[in-house]
């Protein structure tokens, strides 16, 4: 049996936690307590992009 997360068919949200964690969630499925949708619903690669452009790069330690 496949999950919502595997399907290709599914369409996704992305949250953020009340820590400031984004995750890409299945839409089909209840967004947990205290998280919130800041994109979607949208494909995966959508929010894929979504999530990336949000992503700070950090510098490496040297």
């Amino acid at each position: 049996m496949t999950t919502p997360f595997v399907q290709a068919h599914t369409m996704f949200l992305v949250l953020v936690s009340p820590t400031g964690q984004y995750s890409i969630w299945p839409a089909v499925l209840q967004v947990p307590a205290g998280w919130q949708v800041v994109h979607g619903v949208a494909c995966r690669q959508s929010c894929e992009d979504f999530a990336a452009a949000l992503r700070v790069d950090l510098p490496t330690a040297a």
